[in-house]
């Protein structure tokens, strides 16, 4: 057979996979048309109000004012992150930030790590069910509520919580927590695991009910005792879900954390309680300048995307990784 004819055969072959490629992505596309009319409002909403508001980060490279045209502002390029970067304030709120978010990702993921192993080895379907309620409904509670609520119990003056002490003989006279700076990580992890941990433990539920049950049936054969369950069934079944969670949280070391600490910090605890999306709006907002907000809103989505990409690159080698 001569060398053109060899390249014919060659060509008509290679048509014919892009042909059958092709007729199978449509085949795909027709058997999943419903699916993909209904993914058609989530797409629409994720490029209206994620990917087109984008344009608005120019506003970190110019020196924008209000009322003026975004376009013609002056291009001052990395002006803004190099004041970011110089503020006085900077380093106490980045150390904040990742103190806070740290404290609250190990506490709360070991509470609802806890809570869904308890949950599953309890034998009352009703019980559970009463507690499952209990533990994920202050996930529902607006943190405004949820702030006044603590900020009323810690009271020195009639809260709850001092009355008590001060009847068992604990202390004499009230105590202002929150007038304690050193104590606001600790007041902040305690009242954020409160309220996120029970909505945590349904993921974890949800990955120990789909273990096999013949696992268990194995080790009863065996001997092993419940605790022996829990540790070599239960907890290996779990990292899977563990890791993801994980990951998608490392992202929020830095970029998380503005309500709580907004609506729980004060003037006597500025030092441990601001984070750097407190200090963007009392630098972009209250003196009007939203180009260093910007700023402060693309580092933060920057450091945490580079903090998510690494975590999962580690993830990788244990083949763990999320994507």
């Amino acid at each position: 057979m001569s060398m053109k004819a060899v390249s014919n055969v060659k060509t008509v072959t290679t048509y014919s996979r892009k042909t059958l490629r092709i007729s199978l992505f449509w085949k795909k596309i027709k058997k999943q048309q419903v699916l993909l009319w209904m993914s058609v409002p989530i797409m629409l909403h994720l490029a209206l109000f994620q990917f087109v508001p984008l344009w608005g980060w120019l506003m970190a490279f110019k020196d924008y004012h209000i009322g003026q045209n975004l376009l013609e502002a002056k291009w001052i390029g990395l002006t803004h992150f190099r004041t970011l970067l110089g503020h006085s304030d900077f380093l106490q709120d980045l150390r904040n930030n990742i103190v806070m978010n740290s404290m609250q990702l190990v506490m709360g993921t070991f509470c609802a790590v806890a809570l869904a192993i308890v949950l599953s080895e309890l034998k009352s379907k009703g019980f559970v069910r009463v507690v499952q309620t209990m533990t994920y409904l202050p996930y529902f509670v607006s943190m405004v509520v949820v702030a006044n609520i603590f900020v009323m119990l810690l009271s020195p003056d009639g809260g709850l919580v001092n009355e008590l002490m001060i009847k068992l003989g604990w202390i004499h006279e009230g105590i202002f927590y929150f007038g304690q700076a050193k104590w606001f990580w600790i007041l902040h992890t305690l009242i954020m695991t409160w309220k996120g941990f029970g909505w945590g433990a349904i993921i974890y539920l949800a990955s120990i009910s789909g273990i096999d049950p013949g696992l268990y049936d194995a080790a009863e054969v065996d001997g092993a005792s419940r605790w022996q369950r829990v540790k070599y069934i239960v907890i290996p079944s779990m990292i899977p879900t563990l890791v993801l969670l994980t990951i998608l949280d490392i992202g929020y070391l830095v970029t998380g954390g503005f309500e709580s600490q907004f609506l729980l910090g004060n003037v006597i605890n500025v030092e441990y309680s601001e984070v750097i999306s407190i200090l963007a709006l009392r630098l972009g907002l209250n003196e009007g300048d939203f180009s260093f907000g910007t700023a402060v809103g693309i580092f933060n989505s920057v450091v945490g995307m580079t903090l998510v990409l690494i975590v999962n690159a580690i993830a990788r080698r244990y083949k763990t990784n999320l994507f």
